[in-house]
């Protein structure tokens, strides 16, 4: 392991013990080292679901899931000025929020940092817990993308139920959506597009919106 890898483990590790003063200094010293924003933000990715896993399972309580999002709040902070540059390379509006996960403002504020940081302007709708809530939030701010981070407990139920809320709430002329469905069998059929995994949902978010701006200049 290289000396840019230590830093971003050592970053990995201040998360998950939600220490915020050692994920400041662990975040900065990884920038000076030459670790880019996508790789820290890999890494807290990476942190928030683990933490999110221990805490559906009942290993990670309230409190610790409290301290983490100090930390993941501070880790932002300290690229907050990197995530301003990057924003609006897409003149596109997304929001993220989780739809059934109990810690899931953890990962929808890392979703939402991922967004930013390859062109979108990104709200994370951390609170919310139903789809319906999240489509109409959604479309009151009059975004783009949503990105919906499904619980992976019966996930393809959840990723039914979510498509019915957004088909049968007349949302489908009003904005794309790309749901993170964790553990969807590779055989399962949708009808919108899905994510397997919060990078694939990244990158698919990015072909589209690349695919829509080429659209917007002709």
């Amino acid at each position: 392991m290289n000396e840019a890898e230590q830093r971003l483990q050592q970053l990995t590790n201040a998360l998950l013990a939600g220490k915020a003063e050692d994920v400041r200094q662990s975040t900065n010293a990884a920038l000076a080292q030459g670790n880019t924003v996508n790789e820290i933000l890999d890494a807290l990715v990476d942190s928030v679901n683990i933490i999110v896993d221990l805490n559906e399972v009942g290993e990670y309580d309230q409190a610790k899931v409290t301290t983490a999002e100090e930390a993941v709040t501070v880790c932002l902070q300290t690229i907050e000025q990197k995530l301003q540059t990057a924003e609006g390379r897409f003149n596109a509006k997304a929001t993220t929020g989780p739809v059934g996960i109990k810690a899931g403002n953890l990962l929808s504020m890392a979703v939402s940092a991922s967004l930013r940081s390859v062109g979108f302007h990104a709200t994370n709708l951390g609170k919310t817990q139903t789809a319906l809530d999240l489509l109409r939030n959604s479309e009151e701010l009059g975004v783009d993308l949503v990105i919906p981070l499904l619980a992976e407990e019966r996930v393809e139920e959840q990723l039914r139920n979510f498509t019915e809320s957004f088909e049968r709430g007349g949302f489908k002329a009003k904005f794309m959506v790309i749901p993170v469905a964790p553990g969807l069998p590779e055989n399962v059929q949708a009808v919108i597009p899905v994510a397997r995994n919060t990078g694939e949902a990244i990158s698919k978010a990015t072909e589209w919106a690349l695919k829509r701006q080429g659209k917007d200049r002709v």
